[in-house]
């Protein structure tokens, strides 16, 4: 028979964190953007730099992924000029690369990622060639990964630019399959952001629906799950980041207005579920300047009231694509510190032996288990109704471990040990 003062011993009461920004330390953030410049740094019109200091004061960044950079002296620049400025000095960039792919091409453009030095470090950077332009690949760690007891937690950017225009669908297609095979030999469980101008018309084209479908380990998300969906239309104006001007200015860039989606920033399966050391931060996912008020239009008579006309003047003449910005937080439960927090809403879960008893929130949910190092144990899709039970948990989990439980109303995570 059990000794009740022993079980009691091995009872642990967790109160689940609700994961909201509201309770994520803005410091610990990481505020992600892409953002196609345009031939940078294309003199006409002059002072582009300063145009860009101006819309990265506006939105600060973390980690900025640019396309079109023509050469390394405009990737200095945009590291000199437009972040580290006016008493700033927290960035660093990556090597700047010449396009590799297609050498016959005569308009070499290329990516190349800056990073919150404070926050993070380059650990390596890699170029896969494709059929048309390279694809390139950094592994980012974070600095603080004391939660991590000790192990290093790296986040994969991939910037990229997919061959434009109608009628080259299949080349799109092939650049999307290339990176997917890539992203699938990385260890399981990695955080991925891939971002940058895709040139993508609609969320059934073959190269969206490439990167949504799971290959291996690999598995993207859109934060704004229009896969499938059209993305044209007066409907559908939030979403546009091309063109922000109804004709062409200085010979360069495309005029038509805005109606399209080609920037676009997707996540691996773990940021957006929640079962990664970081998370999506619901609502955050924006392409600046667009409040879906200037369909067809410059994306100065965008609403004013929403965006400082002084920066839709920016963006006006910044590029003919608009930034895209998403923000991602710590909190998926890897680490998760040992105390309650009083909170408006949350969930609990009673511990004993192999069942959780688990109380608050109603709706489908994912519980997971990590060991220490952060390596997934166990998922498992629950029903939330209030109150129930979980039974049946896997005999192998033994010792420090960390469990999250995810729904659309509510999460948190806890440390407990599993009992002997």
């Amino acid at each position: 028979m059990t000794d009740p003062s022993r079980s009691n011993m091995r009872i642990l009461f967790l109160t689940f964190l609700v994961v909201s920004a509201s309770l994520t330390s803005a410091q610990d953030s990481l505020r992600v953007m892409t953002y196609n410049l345009l031939h940078f740094p294309d003199p006409v019109p002059a002072g582009k730099a300063d145009t860009l200091a101006k819309i990265l004061a506006w939105h600060p960044v973390d980690i900025l992924i640019c396309e079109e950079v023509t050469n390394a002296e405009g990737a200095e620049l945009v590291l000199t000029d437009a972040l580290n400025v006016n008493g700033v000095d927290r960035f660093s960039m990556a090597t700047y690369v010449t396009q590799q792919s297609d050498p016959a091409e005569q308009i070499k453009i290329a990516q190349i990622l800056y990073y919150d030095h404070n926050k993070l470090g380059l650990k390596n950077q890699e170029l896969i060639l494709t059929n048309v332009r390279d694809l390139n690949v950094y592994t980012l760690y974070l600095h603080d990964a004391g939660a991590l007891q000790g192990d290093t937690t790296f986040i994969t950017v991939v910037g990229l630019h997919l061959k434009s225009s109608t009628g080259y669908e299949s080349e799109r297609a092939l650049e999307a399959q290339i990176l997917m095979d890539y992203l699938s030999a990385l260890p399981a469980g990695r955080m991925v952001i891939v971002g940058g101008d895709m040139n993508i018309y609609t969320g059934a084209e073959p190269a969206f629906t490439t990167f949504l479908t799971p290959q291996g380990s690999a598995h993207l998300q859109d934060p704004l799950n229009f896969g499938g969906l059209p993305w044209s239309g007066a409907a559908n104006a939030w979403i546009h980041t091309q063109s922000t001007r109804v004709s062409t200015i200085y010979s360069d860039g495309s005029g038509g207005g805005m109606d399209d989606r080609f920037d676009i920033l997707l996540l691996s399966d773990g940021l957006m579920n929640g079962t990664a050391p970081m998370h999506f931060v619901p609502n955050s996912y924006k392409p600046l300047g667009n409040s879906g008020t200037c369909y067809n239009q410059s994306i100065t008579a965008c609403d004013a009231s929403q965006t400082p006309f002084s920066i839709l003047r920016s963006l006006y003449f910044m590029s003919d694509h608009l930034p895209v910005a998403l923000t991602l937080a710590p909190g998926s439960g890897v680490g998760v510190a040992n105390t309650n927090v009083n909170v408006r809403a949350g969930i609990s879960i009673l511990l004993l032996e192999r069942s959780l008893r688990i109380t608050g929130g109603r709706g489908a949910a994912v519980l997971s288990v990590f060991d220490a190092s952060g390596r997934l144990l166990l998922e498992r899709n629950i029903v939330l109704r209030g109150e129930g039970t979980i039974t049946g948990l896997p005999e192998d989990l033994r010792g420090f471990v960390v469990a999250t439980v995810r729904s659309s109303e509510a999460g948190g995570a806890g440390r407990f040990m599993i009992p002997e």
